[in-house]
C-alpha cells in the first residue's frame, strides 16, 4: 500500500505540473484578452469625446488644441461637482420600492423617490397603491394617519384618500373633486413598483426573481446617506473586496495580480476573474449577482457553473433623493434549506448585511465629500472598472435622451 500510495503520490504531483503550465497559458490569454478590453473602453469614452467635441465648433485658436485632444483617448469620465437634480427621463422606468411581505393589510410604507415624498398601502381590493404623501388641505404627512377599509385617513382632520389619490371622504365638511398625485403601481414577484416618470408607463417589467432553485432567506431594507449613483459604482466593483471587507466577506481573500471583468461585446452582465462571480447591472437601479462557494463563506476559485453551491443577491438602489438611498436587498441560497426555518435567523442576516454596507460607506460617503467639493469620482478607469464605465455611460444616454440605448439586450 506504501508503494501504491508514493505511486499516487508521484502522479498527482505531475497532474499539479500539468495544471500549473495549463493556468499560465490561461492567464497570459485572459491578460491579452484584458488589454484588448481596455483598448475597447478607451474607443468608447473617445468616441463619445469627439460627439461632445463636434456640437461646438472650436475657434480658430483653440482648434490645434482639440484636433490633438481628439487624438487621443479621454481617460476619465466626469462625475464631479455638487450632485444636479435627477434628469426626468431617468423616471421612466419601473422601480422596485418594497418588498410584498412588508406592505400588510392596514400598514403604510413611506418612502421618498427622486425627492418626493410618496406612500404605499393597500387598497379594498389587496392591490398596492402609491399616493402622494401629502394631504390636499393641510399639507399633513399622511403615513402619520392610518388605514380604514382601503384608505388612508389624514390624522389632522380625517380627509380619506383611495389608491387613485381621491379623496372620499371628508368628516364635518364637503368639497367635490379633490384629489392628489397618485403614480402608476403594481405588485410582481413579491416586490412593490412604481413609475415615477411622465411617459406612459411600458408593459415590460423587469424580473428580479433569482434563478430555479434558489430559496429566498432574507429581504431587507436600509436608508443609505449616499447618492443611489455612488452605490451602484461601488456594487458593480468586486475589485475593492480584499482591501475593503477584509473583516466580512472577503476575510481571508488573496489579492490577485490582475483582476479583469469580462462582459459581452455589448451587454451589462458578464463575470469576474479569478472570482466565481456573475453579476448584472439591470436598468434603472438593480444590480444581480450569483457566487459561487465551496462552502459558506469559501471562495472555489473557478466560474459559478463549476462551484456546487452558490449564494444570489439582488440590490435595488432607489433614488429617494441627492443624497439619500433606498437599498432593498433580497438574499437567496440553493443549498441549507433548514437555515431559513431556524428562528431570529433574519436578524442574524440583517446584521451582516450592515457589516458588509458599513465597510463600503465609510469609503463612499467620503467620496461624496470629495465630489461635492469639485473632485472627479471616475477619473482614470481600469480593466476592473468595466461594468461601472457601461452604467454611466447608460444613465448618460438615458439622459440625453438617445435611442436606442447603449449595452441594452437585444429584443
Amino acid at each position: 500500500m506504501k508503494k501504491e500510495l508514493a505511486e499516487l503520490q508521484g502522479e498527482l504531483a505531475q497532474a499539479h505540473k500539468q495544471v500549473h503550465i495549463s493556468e499560465a497559458r490561461v492567464s497570459a490569454a485572459l491578460d491579452k484578452l484584458a488589454y484588448m478590453e481596455e483598448l475597447v473602453n478607451g474607443k468608447l469614452l473617445e468616441d463619445r469625446t469627439k460627439m461632445e467635441s463636434s456640437i461646438a465648433a472650436p475657434s480658430s485658436s483653440t482648434s490645434t488644441q482639440s484636433l490633438d485632444t481628439m487624438k487621443r483617448p479621454r481617460k476619465s469620465l466626469d462625475v464631479s461637482g455638487p450632485v444636479q437634480p435627477y434628469h426626468p427621463r431617468l423616471k421612466n422606468f419601473w422601480y422596485p420600492v418594497a418588498f410584498s411581505t412588508d406592505l400588510k393589510d392596514e400598514t403604510m410604507i413611506p418612502i421618498d423617490c427622486f425627492e418626493e415624498p410618496w406612500v404605499l398601502f393597500r387598497g379594498k381590493d389587496g392591490n398596492p397603491g402609491c399616493i402622494q404623501n401629502t394631504c390636499a388641505h393641510r399639507a399633513c404627512p399622511l403615513h402619520l394617519g392610518s388605514v380604514n377599509e382601503g384608505r388612508i385617513q389624514c390624522p389632522y382632520h380625517g380627509w380619506e384618500y383611495t389608491t387613485d389619490g381621491k379623496c372620499e371622504k371628508m368628516p364635518s365638511t364637503r368639497l367635490l373633486n379633490v384629489k392628489i398625485k397618485s403614480l402608476p403601481c403594481l405588485e410582481q414577484e413579491g416586490m412593490i413598483l412604481i413609475w415615477p416618470g411622465d411617459d406612459p408607463p411600458t408593459t415590460t417589467l423587469p424580473s428580479l426573481q433569482p434563478p430555479s432553485g434558489f430559496v429566498i432567506h432574507a429581504e431587507i431594507v436600509m436608508e443609505l446617506p449616499v447618492e443611489h449613483g455612488l452605490l451602484l459604482d461601488n456594487l458593480l466593483d468586486l475589485a475593492h473586496a480584499p482591501f475593503t471587507h477584509t473583516s466580512t466577506f472577503a476575510k481571508g481573500w488573496t489579492v490577485p495580480s490582475l483582476v479583469k471583468f469580462l462582459t459581452p461585446a455589448s451587454g451589462l452582465q458578464g463575470y469576474w476573474d479569478p472570482y466565481p462571480i456573475d453579476m448584472e447591472f439591470q436598468p434603472p437601479c438593480m444590480v444581480l449577482s450569483t457566487i459561487g462557494m465551496s462552502k459558506p463563506g469559501k471562495l472555489e476559485g473557478q466560474s459559478t457553473k463549476e462551484c456546487a453551491t452558490h449564494l444570489h443577491q439582488l440590490h435595488v438602489c432607489l433614488p429617494s433623493s441627492r443624497n439619500k438611498t433606498r437599498l432593498l436587498y433580497r438574499m437567496s441560497l440553493d443549498f441549507a434549506p433548514l437555515l431559513k426555518h431556524i428562528p431570529f435567523m433574519h436578524y442574524l442576516w440583517r446584521h451582516f448585511a450592515e457589516q458588509v454596507l458599513n465597510e463600503d460607506l465609510r469609503l463612499v460617503i467620503g467620496q461624496q465629500e470629495r465630489m461635492i467639493n469639485g473632485a472627479n469620482v471616475w477619473n482614470w478607469p481600469v480593466a476592473y472598472d468595466k461594468l461601472g464605465v457601461r452604467y454611466r455611460l447608460w444613465r448618460d444616454a438615458v439622459e440625453r435622451g438617445s435611442k436606442p440605448l447603449p449595452f441594452s439586450k437585444p429584443m
